[in-house]
């Protein structure tokens, strides 16, 4: 059973101090308030993004993004460049070789093209590029160079020792993009098809709600992202296995209710 089990790749955003709605404060009749009893507001913007992968019966890596400094802005567009510059060289290379391929098939050439044709590489089309970063974001290239090449590792090692993995993300435009794709194809990662509008039928879902209520509960409020990162962090290596597992494990009951109900909502009756 756990061989046929997807490998699944979770998206959190946390915020420092974690508050949420609304602020209750008590004080007895002699007592004088004081704005200082007050914790600081969130803010919109996210602060930290947490990632993690599980598998059945396997706990993976996590990993925390914080906000993108300007230094770290500059290299990336460096690597990226240097990314591109390869790919047209490599592409360009492969171009060539196909031609001498035909010359020495002797394919028919009637109207002279293969020694006039431009090379097929064209930049403003195959080029990487970075996503939209406007609100803080994770794009493709901050997923390739964070999340994946922690998750990538720990999933080669599962299968060097026979315990097949298929990794599921969701459709977010950082999964999507080529510069993460083009990496799980290099690394022969197998992906499954992320199932839209059924967060239910996910087992990465309840992960969520699991990580927040014990962060909440475990610790106080955060003040600082090493602070908020390092709760995340414990309280991912606190989560057990067994829970994960029934996780999982529920994902059947839950497509044969989805069938039972025609593929409507209402069935969790």
């Amino acid at each position: 059973m756990s061989g046929l089990l997807p490998t699944t790749l979770i998206k959190m955003k946390t915020r420092i101090g974690e508050e949420r709605g609304m602020m209750r404060t008590w004080i007895q009749q002699h007592e004088r308030w004081d704005d200082d009893v007050k914790h600081e507001r969130t803010r919109k913007t996210c602060c930290l993004q947490f990632y993690a992968v599980f598998r059945y019966n396997y706990k993976g890596p996590c990993h925390v993004y914080y906000e993108e400094t300007e230094a770290e802005k500059v290299a990336a567009e460096e690597h990226i460049a240097a990314l591109n510059a390869d790919q047209e060289t490599r592409d360009n290379k492969l171009q060539i070789q196909a031609r001498r391929a035909l010359n020495h098939l002797q394919e028919s050439d009637l109207n002279h093209r293969y020694n006039t044709r431009k090379k097929q590489y064209v930049p403003s089309k195959m080029d990487y590029k970075r996503g939209d970063r406007a609100r803080g974001g994770i794009d493709g290239y901050r997923h390739r160079e964070g999340a994946l090449k922690k998750v990538i590792p720990w999933i080669n090692s599962l299968k060097k020792r026979g315990i097949p993995c298929i990794l599921q993300q969701d459709g977010a435009p950082a999964h999507k993009s080529r510069l993460s794709n083009d990496l799980l194809i290099v690394e022969e990662i197998d992906r499954l098809w992320w199932p839209g509008h059924s967060p239910e039928v996910n087992a990465i879902e309840h992960a969520w709600p699991w990580i927040r209520r014990h962060v909440t509960k475990q610790f106080t409020p955060s003040k600082t992202s090493e602070a908020c990162k390092a709760q995340w962090v414990k309280s991912w290596e606190d989560m057990p296995i067994e829970v994960i597992n029934g996780w999982i494990e529920s994902i059947p009951e839950q497509v044969r209710r989805i069938i039972r109900a025609g593929g409507k909502n209402n069935f969790h009756g």
